[in-house]
């Protein structure tokens, strides 16, 4: 008898946090989406974040993203290299990142449609070659007006034979907005905390971040995890 009342307590306890939680009942829907229902697609779902990645063809590793030229404020150049599950430099990489302008607003044309419409046109497309390097000029994004999201800049990974997956964001060390979790979650693991390796004489700062595919993605390739 004790222990049936036990086991309907706790059942009640964990429908309560299950309702009332949304932090829970956010955990239990993405593991039952990506794990269960969607076992095929590496990463989860990407929606309509990820779609910007075929606006355009990239050929080169590096791009400069809009403002750049006309607005010196926070320039900065974004840089590192994407590596296999493995830690080998990875040869044809697409890399999409797309961010707000230094007030936190995505800055969209009046005629926007497709991605465009929900990321903004501060984006930027690269390929890497063999060794594997990305490089971005860009000027630092702000923070959402909300005060409540950190300053950060979407990553989005296309490789040739895995489905588009969005990894964390590229994200500050000294943002007072970042949570614990983001800063304590390590390059090696796809923590986007970049670097500062600002170099002497250099005209803006310098962020470094690695990326390793498939590390930490849910539902990655098994076969892309053996050696």
């Amino acid at each position: 008898m004790k222990k049936s009342r036990l086991f309907l307590w706790t059942l009640f306890f964990f429908l309560c946090l299950i309702v009332f939680v949304p932090s829970v009942k956010d955990w239990l829907y993405y593991h039952y989406y990506t794990i269960i229902k969607h076992p095929e697609i590496a990463g989860g779902p990407c929606g309509p974040n990820c779609d910007g990645y075929i606006d355009q063809q990239p050929t080169s590793n590096r791009d400069t993203l809009p403002l750049f030229e006309n607005q010196e404020k926070d320039r900065m150049l974004l840089t590192g290299t994407i590596y296999d599950y493995h830690g080998k430099p990875t040869e044809g990489v697409l890399l999409y990142v797309f961010q707000t302008d230094s007030n936190g607003i995505y800055l969209k044309h009046s005629d926007a449609k497709g991605a465009e419409a929900l990321n903004g046109y501060i984006r930027g497309w690269i390929l890497t070659e063999k060794d594997g390097r990305y490089f971005f000029y860009t000027n630092k994004p702000g923070a959402y007006p909300d005060g409540i999201h950190n300053a950060h800049i979407h990553c989005i990974i296309k490789e040739p034979d895995v489905n588009v997956y969005a990894l964390p964001d590229f994200v500050f060390k000294n943002d007072p907005l970042l949570s614990k979790k983001e800063l304590n979650l390590p390059q090696k693991k796809n923590g986007g905390v970049l670097r500062d390796s600002t170099i002497t004489g250099f005209p803006y700062p310098v962020y470094v971040r690695d990326i390793y595919l498939g590390r930490n993605v849910v539902n990655y390739p098994k076969h892309k995890k053996k050696r």
